[in-house]
């Protein structure tokens, strides 16, 4: 760049650096806007009546393209706008809308995680209830905007200089008369709540995976010791297939008006009704396909001890266990994990180059042009996260993805 160069030949000559990294965030608007833009129509004209398990859905999507469109529109801007960005305002509310979107999406993976742990690792415990899961989604929306509320007061258009020709240029960036300590305690808060975020989801879905593990090896001995149960009670029934039995249309689940009705563990045909604790996808075959290791156990303990006496359980103590063994109930749980996983890779880059920024006010300034398109790549693929989730529910949820197909054909 010669001598008569102006700011604007300075900002394309910044721009055009940049236009790799351009063309991912135009990449990562237009997926997330479709794919978040689908999941919410079809839970809008398709699945008015979704599970207990795909309550979080849709307000992720929403969340989802909010931040998406915010995030990547605003790094399109700031790429375009390296040295002529001269809204001071606008730049402010890009940066707080971006920050509490970003926020927002971060607690509600949180959220998910803890209702997650409760369903498979507590499931006779309390659970969220319908009023706690919208409190506490008020709850993330409020401090969220709180979080995000200090980046008005931090970031601006700040006035810099070209270190190779005597040009003065603006953009969207930290103020330079901001206090040191208040920058540098904002930066260390923000890492604080992400670092307490990626901790929560490692343990909990650490303990979730353990306990899906340990059910599915339990589950398979259970239904090798059926099938052998099995295939001893036919052989034995066939020694006594002549003799009239008065026990044969013995009644296995008791009908009477008591509420807490009790069922005998014996019996593998619990009915579809009783498998509808809190989802309206749980079958009769999702139910017959195995039962808690600890009911089981209670039941193979009874029977030791009072051959006469089967264990009763309550119905209710049923129901949930039935819940609780659903393949639709693990397979929801494995979605949330996947997002969470895509979530970690995503953030874990940005929580480090947020720390180096606080650390040193001239951090950006001081990288070459091939350093800071890198490392703005890094810093901005956290926008991913709210991208890819779509593509994770048609892949994993067959009912999603077929009334997104359905809705599709009928747009078509």
């Amino acid at each position: 760049m010669n001598s008569s160069s102006t700011v604007s030949d300075w900002n394309r000559d910044l721009a055009t650096q940049l236009i790799p990294n351009s063309i991912f965030l135009v990449l990562y608007l237009s997926l997330g806007i479709i794919g978040n833009s689908l999941v919410i129509a079809v839970y809008r004209f398709r699945m008015k009546h979704q599970s207990e398990d795909r309550f979080f859905i849709p307000v992720l999507a929403v969340c989802d393209v909010t931040a998406c469109t915010v995030c990547a529109s605003m790094a399109i801007a700031l790429n375009m706008m390296q040295a002529k960005f001269t809204g001071n305002i606008l730049c402010k509310f890009l940066w707080f809308f971006a920050a509490s979107t970003t926020f927002m999406s971060i607690l509600l993976l949180t959220i998910i995680a803890i209702n997650r742990y409760l369903k498979v690792c507590r499931p006779f415990g309390k659970q969220m209830s319908t009023f706690t899961k919208r409190a506490a989604l008020l709850f993330a929306f409020c401090f969220s905007f709180l979080l995000g509320a200090p980046s008005a007061f931090l970031y601006g258009s700040v006035e810099f200089s070209s270190p190779d020709m005597n040009l003065t240029g603006r953009r969207c960036s930290k103020l330079k008369d901001v206090s040191k300590i208040a920058s540098l305690a904002y930066s260390v808060l923000i890492a604080v709540v992400l670092l307490s975020a990626v901790s929560i989801l490692i343990v909990l879905y650490g303990k979730i995976g353990c306990k899906i593990f340990t059910h599915f090896k339990h589950r398979n001995i259970e239904i090798k010791a059926m099938i052998q149960t099995t295939s001893t009670s036919d052989s034995r029934s066939q020694d006594v297939a002549a003799t009239p039995s008065t026990d044969q249309d013995t009644i296995k689940l008791d009908t009477s008006s008591d509420p807490h009705q009790h069922a005998v563990i014996e019996s593998h045909d619990l009915p579809a009704e009783d498998c509808n604790i809190e989802s309206h996808d749980f079958t009769a075959e999702d139910c017959n396909i195995g039962t808690d290791s600890k009911l089981l156990n209670r039941g193979t303990d009874s029977r030791n001890e009072n051959k006469k006496t089967p264990k009763l359980f309550t119905s209710e103590e049923l129901n949930r266990n039935s819940a609780l063994c659903t393949p639709s109930m693990y397979k929801f749980t494995l979605m949330f994990m996947i997002i969470t996983v895509i979530f970690l890779i995503c953030y874990i880059p940005k929580i480090f180059l947020i720390a180096m920024e606080g650390r040193d006010s001239q951090f950006w300034e001081n990288l070459s042009s091939s350093e800071r398109a890198g490392l703005l790549f890094l810093y901005r693929l956290y926008i991913l996260n709210n991208v890819v989730n779509p593509f994770i529910y048609a892949f994993m949820d067959m009912k999603f993805q077929n009334e997104a197909k359905k809705l599709l054909k009928c747009i078509l």
